[in-house]
């Protein structure tokens, strides 16, 4: 079960397609989260932006779905077009998942409906998985313990994947989407269009598209081509 919010979980979203670079402990540690008969308490993810922290939230609630379990993602960049009493009763699921969770730093109704649904999860033994931005030291939520609390659980800083890491990461989901990528295409794509995974990703998907319909292999003219032909 899941909860249904204006975004909803990316389809493509799951360990499997994860290149974990460098966070192959955090991985596994999210991979084998439900396995425990009860829950170890909290985990708290940080890292920059496009490290994989939604991917890794979203793939969670994939897999607790697949093991016949109750989950929630909420992702709390959105919280302005969200009601905080939706945190009622969610103390009922067997995992939460909070995304970009710096996003209600000094919304105090927020931080204090975050911290009580957290020690309601304790107390249930359910399971919090809470990303940031930044690390609990440096984070800007106000409430000291609902901080306090997220510290609890085993913390994980999710370090930015290296080029090659990234070269590779492309290459395996190519892999999975049935076609080659080239060293030199994935490397055009790092050095001369975007570093941000995510962006790297959505121009992976969408030129696997265009060079289906345009029966041509996934070369750096065609890649060239193709992008002017997008900007124009």
């Amino acid at each position: 079960m899941q909860l249904s919010l204006s975004i909803g979980l990316r389809d493509d979203a799951s360990f499997d397609n994860f290149y974990p670079g460098e966070n192959s402990v955090a991985v596994q540690h999210l991979q084998h989260l439900h396995d425990a008969e009860k829950a170890d308490g909290s985990v708290y993810l940080w890292g920059a932006v496009a490290s994989g922290k939604t991917h890794l939230l979203q793939a969670l609630c994939h897999q607790a779905t697949e093991k016949t379990l109750s989950s929630a993602y909420l992702p709390l960049s959105q919280w302005q077009e969200l009601d905080v009493q939706m945190l009622e009763g969610l103390e009922n699921y067997d995992l939460i998942c909070v995304d970009d969770v710096d996003a209600v730093a000094g919304q105090v109704n927020w931080e204090q409906a975050l911290f009580h649904l957290y020690n309601q999860l304790r107390d249930k033994e359910g399971q919090v998985v809470v990303a940031a931005s930044t690390s609990l030291q440096d984070s800007p939520l106000q409430l000291p313990d609902l901080k306090s609390r997220l510290g609890w659980g085993v913390v994980f800083h999710l370090k930015e994947l290296s080029e090659p890491e990234k070269i590779s990461a492309l290459q395996n989901r190519a892999r999975r989407r049935g076609f080659e990528m080239p060293d030199n295409v994935a490397q055009y794509l790092i050095r001369h269009f975007s570093r941000d995974m995510n962006s790297l990703l959505d121009m992976l998907n969408a030129l696997d598209k265009a060079s289906l319909i345009a029966q041509r292999k996934l070369t750096i003219p065609f890649v060239k081509q193709w992008l002017e032909g997008e900007e124009k």
